[in-house]
């Protein structure tokens, strides 16, 4: 949500574009130049190609005249912001002059936006004040949809719930109805992100009962075996609030399709050898989960150790003691040979991906912590953050060329470039050579030694890092992290945004010191605030003290598994439609692929600081 946290207001942006753009007299272009075509540029819009709309539209400004010409280059911004290339289109909008009342409204929109976007939302709310008046319905309710985006992004809910309150004046209907929904979510979103929901003094009953209602909210999503209750005696608090009758009657249903298991689930785990201890964790996730649910309404739950017989035959034996949906097995191997012998018999969620290029059977559903997803997801983030070049630090061996080459796809996809990649050995603790190769300072220290030669005088000297890149992403273990960090801060890199992967994170407050600054992406069982995340964190935490620190991301995901299993049962969870877990934002693709969209947060002083989550650039796979 995946903020920025929010997209409050966004589908109306086109639509204001549209409106100022629309009812333009004939373009004048020189009888000698032929304009692209702007319905195709529409087209290209509309099917969300972006870039290549964006592009269309500055060709057929270079050839117009004004004020034409303003036109077809705010519409250009526009599709460059919704490309996810925003520092492209906020260049537009500064470089446009001479524009009508209309067109300054319209450009004053997209620019607060954009500040959303970046994280900037007192200079988003100083745009929306500059805007010029306008007495229309649908631009009032616009400019308060904004504003609401930009009071939650800096932390003030309240604000935020009162300028949505304020809006509905201005919408009826559906529009009435998708608002108050706006209100949930975005509450939704705050609380995920530690934001205080606590009323301000002398709140009246409609403001308390909405803040009060967030914290509600986040609990049915993160944990709905036990939310139910607590929704009750919201209700009960709040009997005449207007989220009863239609936002809460919405989210309840969605709540119970969530909750509608088979009577007979296999859990199919390696729970002896090599792989015991991983499997283990991930089990006792799982059956967390199942203990949270009411008994009435657990299936039978039959475990199979597919390290003591072969996978295809525990599942051939969970299929004749009557199992209706299989979750497992673990390992990449054991879930090649399931496929081998599923053939559609079941559902199955195996809790790994199938070896790439291999399309899987009917019903054969993959949920996996992969690596190469979240290099993915910092690789948009990089782009989202205006950060298109830069340096790649990967551990020597198979881990870290996938995670490079999963890094450099995505990002060469949207744009980016990696000009500069290195590994290191993580059996060393020095890594000095393979920085000051990606950092160039040899090539520094180089200059400075030949000046000296052709003087002959010993010159005074510091060396100077390359100034050619935006970010460094670094692929570490914690304990690599730890060292790789302050080794790039002392060769002159220590002002440069660097990204990590969640591997490099581990609740360590004294030992994280060491990775202040860093950016990474990471489920919300080990860094979200709300109470949900913090409550079952406590309870892992009580009861397996050392598990809870090693192996908390697998715990994490055997409880989410066991979420997982009436939705893609029914088949309710797609990339429209996705489920709030304790390992992100669960969607499913084409492929049968669960993926997941993280939270982000920013080491400070040892402790993980949930981040806003902006907007990103759609993944090159859609």
């Amino acid at each position: 949500m995946q903020p920025g946290a929010l997209r409050l207001g966004w589908r109306c942006i086109p639509l204001v574009l549209a409106l100022a753009l629309a009812g333009c007299p004939t373009i004048v272009r020189p009888p000698t130049e032929r304009a692209p075509d702007a319905q195709a540029a529409d087209k290209l819009a509309r099917a969300g190609q972006n870039a290549e709309a964006a592009g269309m539209f500055e060709k057929l400004a270079a050839i117009s005249l004004p004020p034409e010409q303003s036109q077809l280059r705010l519409r250009a911004a526009e599709q460059w912001f919704a490309a996810g290339e925003r520092a492209r289109a906020q260049r537009i909008l500064d470089e446009l002059r001479d524009l009508t009342t209309d067109q300054v409204r319209a450009r004053g929109l997209l620019a607060a936006e954009i500040a959303i976007a970046a994280n900037l939302p007192d200079r988003a709310l100083q745009l929306l004040r500059e805007l010029p008046p306008s007495g229309t319905p649908s631009d009032s309710a616009q400019v308060l949809a904004l504003q609401a985006r930009a009071q939650f992004v800096r932390g003030d809910a309240a604000s935020g719930v009162r300028t949505l309150l304020a809006r509905e004046q201005w919408v009826q209907g559906e529009d009435l109805v998708a608002n108050r929904r706006e209100i949930a979510d975005a509450l939704r979103a705050a609380a995920a992100q530690g934001i205080s929901l606590a009323p301000p003094r002398g709140a009246d009953p409609l403001l308390a009962g909405w803040l009060d209602l967030g914290s509600v909210l986040i609990e049915l999503d993160r944990n709905p075996f036990a939310a139910r209750d607590n929704v009750h005696k919201w209700r009960a608090r709040y009997p005449q609030h207007p989220a009863n009758s239609g936002v809460l009657e919405q989210l309840l249903r969605e709540n119970a399709l969530a909750l509608e298991y088979p009577t007979d689930v296999a859990l199919l785990l390696p729970l002896s050898g090599r792989q015991q201890a991983a499997a283990m964790a991930v089990r006792d996730g799982f059956l967390s989960a199942y203990f949270q649910q009411d008994p009435a309404q657990r299936p039978r739950i039959r475990i199979y150790d597919v390290a003591s017989q072969e996978p295809a035959s525990a599942y051939l034996r969970a299929v004749e003691d009557g199992a209706q949906f299989v979750v497992g097995p673990l390992t990449k191997d054991e879930v090649n040979a399931t496929a081998d012998i599923a053939e559609g018999r079941l559902p199955v969620l195996a809790l790994n991906f199938l070896t790439d290029g291999r399309s899987a059977p009917p019903g054969f559903f993959q949920f996996a912590l992969h690596p190469e997803d979240e290099a993915r997801q910092v690789a948009r983030r990089v782009i989202a953050d205006a950060q298109p070049r830069g340096v790649v630090l990967v551990p020597n061996g198979e881990w870290g060329s996938r995670v490079l080459a999963a890094f450099q796809e995505e990002l060469g996809t949207l744009g980016g470039s990696v000009i500069a990649s290195g590994t290191y050995e993580p059996a060393e603790s020095d890594y000095t050579g393979v920085i000051q190769q990606l950092l160039r300072l040899s090539d520094s220290r180089e200059r400075y030694a030949r000046l000296s030669s052709t003087l002959g005088v010993k010159l005074e000297f510091e060396p100077r890092r390359r100034g050619d890149l935006d970010f460094i992403f670094v692929a570490a273990q914690p304990s690599h992290g730890r060292l790789i960090r302050p080794q790039l801060r002392f060769h002159y890199a220590g002002n440069i945004p660097t990204y990590m992967t969640s591997d490099a994170f581990e609740p360590d407050e004294v030992a994280n010191v060491d990775l202040d600054g860093i950016v990474f992406p990471d489920m919300p069982w080990m860094i979200s605030l709300d109470p949900v995340s913090g409550q079952l964190r406590d309870t892992i935490r009580s009861a397996w003290p050392a598990r809870a620190t090693r192996r908390g991301r697998l715990y994490a995901f055997g409880f989410d598994a066991y979420r997982l299993i009436p939705v893609l049962r029914a088949r309710r969870v797609s990339t429209e439609m996705g489920v709030s877990g304790m390992t992100g934002r669960l969607s499913l693709d084409e492929q049968g692929r669960i993926r997941r969209d993280l939270d982000w947060a920013q080491i400070r002083e040892g402790r993980p600081r949930v981040l806003a989550i902006q907007p990103t650039p759609p993944p090159s796979a859609q």
